[in-house]
């Protein structure tokens, strides 16, 4: 813990580095900074998980006092409510089997997407680590099979966090302008898509070489096919469980 501390507070204090340095860096040059990194000149910045780690934590803050959390709190409400009601509905299906499958199917569900609403308000740093994975593996076949060869896996990691610490401090002036107008918070919000493909733009971009035009468009394919997969990997979860629950009410 001494040492976390010590490292902690020399990386906010630092002038000649540390998470001040890295921050300005990730706003004025962040593909350059993302290149100097992968060439071995890291020691003036703080490391992106590091980073990552930090935003989120400021994220969760901001989120919390702010109180636009409440949203994702009401829309969890609504699911638990609708689980109520199917639970209600299981009770007076008892002499008609297809309404209890039905019936079931919808608890289920409804109790699966209650959860992952649910850990979604309160895991942000493991979500985005889980899904880093998706992000890799699209960014690498979107931007073509050069540059697989030129960069290996850890290499894209680098990029791809650097642009979701910007994704996250995003979302944390969008918390706050939340206090002020909720409404216009909300439209904000649904800007997120974009925010992202710009952000792996802006990191991506010197590292791949390319123009900035072509940057974005492989990096707005990189942000379709994350969400693709991310979808498909829902639905398939869905589609099993769906499987199961038929299979074991039959």
């Amino acid at each position: 813990m001494r040492f976390i501390f010590e490292n902690l507070l020399a990386a906010f204090l630092s002038k000649d580095g540390g998470i001040w340095f890295t921050l300005k860096n990730l706003f004025t040059r962040p593909g350059a900074m993302v290149v100097e990194i992968l060439n071995g000149k890291r020691r003036r910045y703080f490391s992106p998980f590091s980073m990552l780690i930090c935003s989120l934590t400021l994220y969760v803050i901001i989120l919390s006092l702010s109180g636009s959390h409440q949203e994702y709190r009401e829309f969890e409400n609504k699911i638990q409510k609708a689980e109520e009601t199917y639970v209600i509905e299981s009770e007076n299906t008892i002499n008609d089997r297809d309404k209890e499958i039905n019936v079931t199917t919808k608890k289920t569900l409804s109790k699966i997407l209650g959860k992952a609403v649910s850990f979604y308000n309160n895991h942000y740093t493991l979500l985005y680590m889980l899904t880093l994975p998706l992000f890799v593996f699209a960014a690498r076949i979107c931007f073509g099979k050069a540059n697989r060869k030129r960069y290996n896996r850890a290499e894209y990691v680098v990029a791809i966090v650097y642009a979701l610490v910007i994704v996250v401090l995003y979302r944390c002036i969008v918390s706050l302008v939340y206090l002020a107008s909720p409404d216009f918070s909300s439209k904000m919000g649904n800007w997120m898509p974009l925010v992202i493909a710009t952000a792996f733009t802006v990191c991506f971009n010197k590292m791949m070489g390319f123009s900035i035009a072509k940057t974005a468009r492989r990096s707005v394919l990189t942000t379709i096919f994350y969400f693709i997969l991310l979808g498909s990997l829902i639905i398939l979860a869905c589609v099993a469980i769906l499987i199961y629950l038929y299979t074991k009410l039959k």
